[in-house]
């Protein structure tokens, strides 16, 4: 069976009945089957229609030979690495024609420097297990929080964007290191810090390098995986260099600075539990080095609460924050709404604003992603939004999101992706 008769089968069979007549291409029969209205009296010219339709969409996506060149591939013709990435990018190509031909979608799939990739490749660029709660009688404490306790209730507006900001439009590019939580930190430092006054960069590179992870909280340390909240403890006692002073290398290298460990080997349930406790995170002393950043202190905000994720982006500024990405890497622009209510956290990004869109209605979340600006729009995703506690599930999958040695073997998740789950903003002091 041909390429193109293949995916013209897939398109034309693969899709779900619709319950309503408006978009409804098959109803269903008692007997569960899918019975295609459109086909009753024309058959012959509603598959030409199909084909003609796949034909020109098929015309629009690169083939193999002009997506390898395009991206610098240098794989040998006709070796066994040319023939699985080229199955793995037809594989892709069935996928985004799959979804493209939905009627109504929110968002729409294309090709990017990800299409050969392999899932497990795309795994390991998410790189992130997520800090979860001891599933004893105690669970994680809560600091008292300056932005917390002093949030006021002025209501919100519709919309906010912080994709003005230089840290916002800068490359961000993890590559093939599991750093998305050192960059998520770094783009958030940054990004607060512009906001106030401060106008620095911060270095990725030096928290894969130098951050400490005994209880393989969110990974294994460095490109394996850590968690914003280890970052950010860093930051606050440590400091951080500038990307200038140590340049992104996406590989785990020695640390520079003689750094003491922040969480011992013992007492991870008492020390470690008091660092990523919900709330405020102060500096641990008035030398800490964090101050002469301009970083006052950080925190994590409520697990799966709407309003104070709202309020932290409208009223401070971008947030870190830990979603479930494994269906994002074929996002090409849109409102991305197919993350189930399971979702399992695996990466890391910065929540960057929120909005609603002008034709549709639906309200969305802005989060830059570090997977280059050339992914999605110009970086970015929109996330579909939806008030209050709404979208939850629990992640089922401790193998993939257990943070810690010895932890629960499920959590609660709530909103698109996971998106209220675990949130993260540093405070810096205002410079005049």
């Amino acid at each position: 069976m041909g390429y193109f008769l293949q995916l013209v089968l897939i398109c034309t069979f693969a899709f779900p009945c619709s319950s309503t007549a408006e978009d409804a291409s098959c109803s269903a029969t008692e007997g569960g089957d899918c019975t295609a209205n459109v086909f009753e009296d024309t058959d012959e010219q509603s598959a030409v229609a199909i084909s003609l339709s796949l034909s020109r969409s098929l015309r629009s996506m690169p083939s193999f030979a002009a997506f390898i060149e395009q991206e610098g591939r240098t794989y040998a013709k006709g070796s066994t690495e040319y023939e699985m990435r080229r199955g793995v990018f037809e594989q892709r190509i069935h996928q985004i024609h799959k979804h493209n031909s939905i009627p109504h979608r929110r968002w729409n799939a294309g090709v990017n420097h990800m299409t050969d990739r392999t899932e497990t490749e795309l795994a390991k660029l998410r790189g992130l297990q997520v800090i979860k709660r001891d599933g004893g009688a105690k669970g994680i404490g809560r600091h008292s929080g300056q932005f917390l306790d002093q949030m006021d209730n002025a209501v919100l507006k519709e919309d906010k964007s912080w994709t003005h900001l230089e840290a916002v439009k800068a490359r961000s590019d993890q590559s093939h290191c599991g750093s998305c939580w050192a960059v998520a930190t770094a783009t958030v430092l940054r990004a607060n810090a512009e906001i106030n006054g401060h106008s620095r960069t911060f270095s990725p590179q030096e928290l894969v390098d130098c951050v400490p992870n005994p209880h393989h909280c969110g990974g294994e340390g460095g490109c394996k995986g850590s968690t914003v909240e280890l970052a950010l403890n860093w930051v606050m006692e440590q400091g951080l260099d500038t990307l200038e002073g140590t340049p992104y290398k996406a590989e785990d290298s020695t640390c520079k600075k003689s750094s003491p460990a922040l969480i011992s080997q013992n007492g991870v349930h008492d020390h470690l539990e008091d660092m990523i406790a919900t709330g405020f995170h102060g500096a641990q002393s008035d030398s800490s080095a964090g101050l002469a950043l301009g970083l006052r202190s950080w925190e994590r905000l409520p697990e799966n609460e709407y309003e104070p994720l709202m309020r932290a982006v409208a009223q401070v500024g971008p947030v870190a924050v830990s979603v479930a990405a494994h269906s994002w890497h074929s996002y090409s622009d849109g409102i991305f709404d197919d993350c189930n209510r399971d979702a399992v956290i695996d990466h890391a990004v910065t929540l960057v604003g929120y909005g609603k869109d002008k034709r549709s209605d639906d309200k969305y979340w802005i989060v830059k992603n570090s997977w280059g600006n050339h992914w999605g729009e110009e970086g970015n995703i929109r996330l579909f939004r939806e008030e209050g506690k709404a979208h939850c599930g629990t992640d089922h999958q401790p193998e993939v999101g257990t943070g810690c040695d010895g932890g629960p073997s499920e959590v609660r998740v709530c909103g698109m992706c996971g998106i209220l789950y675990d949130s993260v903003v540093p405070h810096f002091d205002k410079r005049v």
